[in-house]
């Protein structure tokens, strides 16, 4: 899907300090991928780092360091209140506290007390970038081990470094500056100087000023709190994040792959600035919609130099009169990057295609959008499909340009992928490093066991994404989809009269390659699976920790319990079932446990607890 793939290449340009995107263009492309295509792979993960980015090697985290949902308007942060308030009060819990801090523009990391730092990566694992410490990253306590941003103090950065120019390019953005450190072999000068200063750190997120309110006070006041957290912040924000401080709230509303739910960053809007449009380039999408993307005048905003901005529909360049020509207005949103605001000064003529872009196939209206119907003829399309088919599948390497060579090269079924061989994938242009990296990836495919619903979801079905996939696998195997009706589909909760006649009609026509791959794959099936008995060793346990730990950071710990089944305790009560401590234990909750009873152990003790 050409959506998708703008969304990685500039994320992956976000990452490595070179942003093409603003933050708020960004994320309005993730809005617009949600409700176009919200079972897309991309928005189901945290947004990785390019591998080759940093040096370091692979770091898997203990648990998962995720991404943070965004609101840009008072609609959407109330609306995020009110959510969690359902939860609170279906948990019989009165008053809500909730806390806001200054939202880092910076790198994300995670330090483990004992000099190990790693890059948060794609979530699950990321890089080991420790050399940075000893490059001279500072840290105001090297034996507290949390999750934080490595950031610049931001006047040491006005003052000495900004729009300096050194090797040829100007400093023009604290984080920019700060990958740039990173990634560094050598220190340059302007990063000695940073050094010298104590100016590079890394920033504990736990160690930011705060304000606590109720969520009516906080959505009230909400203008005055973002901008006092932010004046009295050391280092480059871009919004304030407000999360709910109450445990059991954390974890009855729990996380997607993205983000917790219990956790929102809000942003504002800034810097506006005009630009011309030089030419609109319409692009081809998996399921066959064109859409255009506007070529402008370059613009720098924010230390982001912008050449491109999604104008989203034909039918809005037609009623915007945008085309060549035309003045329009971006807005830096999150104190970051634009998106299109209004159009001042409309095109004198607006060109909209008549055929598709890629195949010539006569385009087709479906309400505001373009639709090419070339199908797997049309190669954008194509490329699109067997991507999304990869993704799904978690086959690494199969990026836009291995697609592209593997789709030129005749691959047009899914099935075709596991009868390739290396000579196969070499013909194809594909260099032999990279061509015996995807062998070897789609060989492991073969044999590691998949779950059935990803293999379904991997064919793009339209209205069939990986949770309805999963309901559908609930109730029949994949290899008896033959089976599968329209009244089949209804009588399964959550499919409805309108799309169940479309989403049956569309398996029946790709069963024969539907098994043709399942031929291929170890299947793990949905009606198998039985819940563990083991996975929630404290299941119903209220615990609460209190000190430091050697294993990892208190608050790391705290998440462990509660994905392990534990209500976890800020304070020790009648209830509290397990207080387990650390080095320098708080004496008061130490004295409650004796005093009501409750059941002491150390970390080992706890450790193996949770083995036996």
């Amino acid at each position: 899907m050409e959506l998708a793939k703008t969304l990685t290449k500039a994320n992956d340009a976000y990452r490595a300090g070179t942003p093409i995107m603003s933050d708020a263009e960004y994320d309005r492309l993730v809005k617009e991928l949600r409700a176009t295509n919200p079972e897309h792979p991309f928005l189901h993960q945290v947004e990785p780092e390019p591998e080759s980015l940093f040096q370091g090697s692979k770091v898997r985290h203990v648990t998962p360091m995720l991404s943070t949902d965004k609101a840009y308007a008072i609609s959407e942060l109330a609306a995020f209140f009110q959510r969690v308030l359902v939860f609170a009060e279906a948990l019989g819990i009165g008053k809500v506290l909730f806390r806001a801090t200054p939202k880092l523009d910076g790198l994300s990391g995670r330090y483990d007390g004992h000099g190990h730092l790693s890059t948060r990566g794609n979530g699950l694992e990321g890089q080991d970038i420790s050399d940075a410490l000893k490059k001279g990253l500072y840290l105001d306590d090297p034996e507290l081990a949390a999750d934080g941003e490595i950031v610049i103090v931001q006047q040491f950065f006005e003052e000495n470094l900004q729009g300096k120019i050194f090797n040829g390019r100007a400093l023009t953005h604290p984080r920019n500056f700060m990958v740039g450190f990173i990634g560094a072999d050598e220190l340059a000068e302007h990063h000695r100087l940073a050094v010298e200063a104590n100016a590079a750190r890394f920033v504990p997120y736990v160690a930011l000023g705060d304000v606590q309110a109720e969520a009516d006070i906080m959505l009230a006041d909400i203008e005055n709190i973002s901008r006092r957290l932010r004046d009295n912040c050391r280092y480059l924000t871009d919004g304030i994040v407000i999360e709910a401080m109450d445990p059991r709230i954390r974890e009855t509303m729990g996380a997607t792959n993205h983000h917790h739910r219990w956790q929102i960053a809000y942003k504002t809007k800034g810097e506006t600035t005009e630009t011309v449009v030089r030419s609109i380039t319409w692009q081809v999408g998996r399921t066959g919609r064109v859409t255009p993307v506007l070529e402008i005048e370059p613009v720098e905003l924010s230390g982001a130099t912008i050449r491109r901005v999604t104008a989203h529909t034909a039918a809005i360049v037609q009623a915007k009169g945008i085309g060549a020509g035309a003045v329009i207005k971006i807005i830096r949103s999150g104190e970051v990057i634009p998106k299109v605001e209004a159009v001042i000064q409309p095109a004198d003529s607006v060109e909209v295609p008549t055929q598709c872009p890629c195949c010539n196939t006569a385009l087709e209206v479906e309400g505001e959008y373009l639709l090419c119907p070339g199908g797997l003829v049309c190669s954008d399309q194509a490329e699109g499909a067997l991507e999304h088919f990869c993704q799904l599948l978690e086959i690494e390497g199969t990026g836009p340009v291995i697609v592209q060579n593997m789709i030129q090269g005749g691959v047009n079924r899914f099935s075709q992928l596991f009868d390739l061989t290396l000579g196969d994938l070499t013909g194809m242009g594909i260099s032999m490093g990279v061509a015996q990296n995807l062998s070897t990836a789609i060989q492991n495919r073969a044999r590691t066991p998949v779950d059935d619903w990803r293999v379904l979801a991997s064919f793009g079905i339209r209205h069939l994404g990986r949770g309805d996939a999963k309901k559908l696998l609930a109730k029949t195997r994949i290899g008896g989809l033959n089976f599968v009706t329209a009244e089949f589909l209804s009588a399964i909760d959550g499919f409805g009269p309108i799309t169940s006649p479309s989403i049956a009609a569309d398996i029946q026509r790709l069963l024969p390659e539907i098994n043709a791959v399942v031929s291929y794959l170890t299947i793990r099936h949905s009606m198998d699976a039985a819940p563990s008995t083991t996975s929630l060793p404290l299941k119903g346990k209220r615990v609460v920790f209190t000190g430091t730990f050697a294993t990892a950071d208190r608050k790391i710990l705290e998440k462990q319990a509660e994905a392990m089944g534990a209500q976890v305790q800020s304070g020790v009560n009648a209830k509290t079932d397990f207080l387990i401590l650390g080095d320098k234990p708080g004496s008061k909750k130490v004295a409650a446990a004796h005093a009501l009873s409750v059941a002491v152990m150390d970390e080992v003790q706890y450790v193996d607890l949770i083995q036996s």
